[in-house]
């Protein structure tokens, strides 16, 4: 994968800007901080609103991961103790720490179309 010349840090292809001189081997993010590029030239650099959506996409996603633990920790702390609730709690806590990696799976191909519908389409020059 390539680097970037003035912020050293590695993308794909698609994250670079085209050109020769001063425009070789730089991302789109600092060609359009040094002005090697305007913002229409640079369409797949993501815009706030875009890369806000594919945040809340990736958060849903991963925030199972966040809530099991969690919920581990309320009923070690709480509801361990209270009769027959605590009991409950723990066999629905079993039940979706179980299911939870059969639902990331499952739900990959949902993510996978959603990131890419909010993947800005990129058109490779010739040559690249």
């Amino acid at each position: 994968m390539p680097t970037c010349r003035h912020c050293s840090s590695t993308y794909s292809r698609e994250q670079f800007i085209h050109g020769n001189g001063p425009k070789a081997q730089v991302c789109v993010r600092c060609g359009l901080e040094k002005g090697l590029v305007t913002k229409e030239e640079a369409a797949n650099m993501y815009d706030d609103s875009l890369s806000s959506a594919r945040l809340q996409v990736m958060a849903r996603r991963y925030s199972v991961f966040m809530y099991i633990p969690l919920l581990w920790t309320l009923w070690i702390l709480v509801l361990s103790d209270v009769s027959p609730w605590g009991w409950y709690f723990l066999g629905l806590l079993i039940i979706l720490t179980l299911l939870a990696p059969v639902w990331f799976i499952y739900r990959g191909g949902q993510y996978s179309g959603d990131m890419a519908r909010l993947t800005p389409a990129y058109e490779r020059p010739e040559g690249h």
